[in-house]
């Protein structure tokens, strides 16, 4: 009896064990990743603002279980340096918040981290990516297409890096204090230790004819990180996202990370935010276009084995993979695959024509949001607008008005999800709060400037749109100085 007890123990352990094996060989081959990108409202030189962006980012992705958080484009320096790149002290001040992001990184070392400054080598300037983990860089990667169209003046400050599928040692300057001595510089592919490969390219490299993530797709990598600073136009973003990114990902596969600014970080230009996650050409995490918030990320839980099942249906692109060189594989020390697999994953968006918005729409938005921005960084107090009662003022007026309904609608949305707060919520230290018209009242003066030559119907028109608006409205008649300044 004791015996045939004892057999019975003996097998009851060795089906327990063969089944936790099959179990873990099972769980091994699935491949789920959690991925982060960021939208960032970043200020060119404004290194202490952009590094706490950049960390509250890295924060939260880190929080919500990501391996992997993507910026933008020289989010460190900010965009829109321009000839401040001329000056030493842009990069020295881009070393030292690196190395401040590297050694926090150590308080996040599962997290990936992969952000933008500008990095001199041999002379030369380069628009880089730099990869950071655990408190080592793991890669410099060099943009190799600039940008030179519309406002973009990139190789006035920037060479582009032009050899491609290749990486050279780069000496760290010891004086910055890192842990390390050298790093990979170039363009190189990232491989962890459970068999995950991360490509990168940058921004202008995503529109060109010959766009580098098909080069990567097609060599197997699985996911490819852009970090972009693509500015506002008409109809753009919407183009961006099904055209070049979701037609990129639907032509060879693989998961696509698409990080951009967000608001005017001291050019020209507006940036529109729309950073995105998708794979296999569908859409699964985007941040809404022209929100107002100083940051915000978005994340999507994928399986890596949907690429390598979509990959495998398209016998051309295989083909030709096979006839590619091997691209630089530089392997470093982490995981990305989720320890345990996930029971549900992020579910494709649909309806992505309704995330997108029509001209009309964008003018809306867009206009508003830029004035938003423009008013918190030049700590003025509001706006004054002579308000004719014709098209071209009663327009602008509008586009006011329009701000105060969008920043309040952000506040209070805010307070209806999760009762966060945002820097972006006030003005000169002060809350707006959730009313468009008080707000508008309070920031938003204008005048109607009347001469003999004008009519009661314009005036009308004036008085008519300010009241709707609730802007602080006055009148006055300009004759006397007229005749004051013609006869001095």
């Amino acid at each position: 009896m004791r015996a045939q007890l004892g057999l019975l123990a003996v097998k009851s352990a060795v089906n327990g064990y063969l089944h936790s094996q099959l179990a873990r060989m099972a769980s091994s081959w699935k491949r789920h990743v959690k991925l982060s990108v960021c939208t960032v409202n970043n200020w060119a030189l404004d290194f202490k603002g952009n590094l706490e962006r950049i960390l509250k980012t890295c924060d939260e992705a880190n929080r919500g279980g990501s391996r992997l958080r993507l910026g933008p484009e020289l989010e460190i320096s900010g965009y829109g340096c321009a000839d401040h790149h001329f000056e030493i002290d842009t990069e020295i001040h881009s070393w030292e918040i690196l190395k401040r992001i590297v050694d926090k990184s150590k308080d996040w070392p599962n997290l990936m981290i992969v952000t933008g400054m500008p990095v001199r080598h041999k002379m030369l300037l380069y628009n880089c990516l730099v990869t950071v983990l655990n408190g080592k860089i793991l890669l410099i990667r060099p943009k190799m297409a600039l940008c030179d169209c519309d406002v973009y003046r990139e190789s006035r400050w920037f060479v582009r890096w032009t050899k491609p599928f290749t990486t050279v040692p780069f000496q760290l300057d010891e004086s910055i204090g890192f842990e390390q001595e050298t790093v990979p510089f170039g363009d190189g592919v990232l491989y962890s230790t459970d068999n995950v490969s991360i490509g990168f390219e940058i921004c202008e490299e995503l529109w060109m004819a010959r766009s580098r993530h098909l080069e990567l797709s097609l060599r197997g990598v699985d996911i490819i990180c852009n970090g972009s600073a693509s500015m506002h136009i008409l109809g753009r973003s919407n183009y961006r996202i099904n055209q070049l990114i979701l037609g990129g990902s639907q032509k060879t596969g693989g998961i696509y990370m698409f990080s951009n600014h967000r608001g005017c970080d001291g050019d020209r230009v507006y940036y529109d935010g729309s950073s995105s996650i998708a794979q296999n050409g569908k859409l699964y995490a985007q941040i809404r276009q022209f929100d107002i918030e100083d940051t915000c990320v978005a994340t999507a839980v994928l399986d890596l084995n949907e690429t390598i099942l979509f990959r495998n249906k398209r016998s051309s692109n295989s083909y030709e993979s096979s006839l590619l060189p091997e691209y630089n594989a530089i392997p470093f020390d982490g995981r990305l695959v989720l320890d345990h697999p996930v029971l549900s994953f992020t579910e494709e968006i649909t309806n992505v024509e309704q995330l997108q918005l029509s001209p009309t729409e964008e003018l809306c938005h867009g206009p508003p949001a830029w004035l938003w921005h423009y008013l918190r960084r030049s700590k003025m107090g509001g706006f004054f607008l002579p308000l004719s009662g014709g098209q071209d003022s009663s327009s602008v007026a509008v586009m006011v008005r329009l701000m105060c309904d969008k920043v309040c609608g952000a506040v209070k949305q805010r307070r209806l999800t999760d009762g966060g707060d945002d820097p972006a919520y006030y003005l000169n230290g002060q809350h707006v709060g959730e009313d468009p018209a008080e707000l508008c009242r309070k920031i938003f003066f204008t005048c109607y400037m009347a001469s003999e030559h004008s009519s009661a119907h314009t005036r009308a028109c004036a008085d008519g749109l300010a009241k709707d608006i609730n802007s602080n409205h006055s009148s006055m008649f300009i004759d006397s100085v007229i005749s004051a300044a013609l006869a001095a």
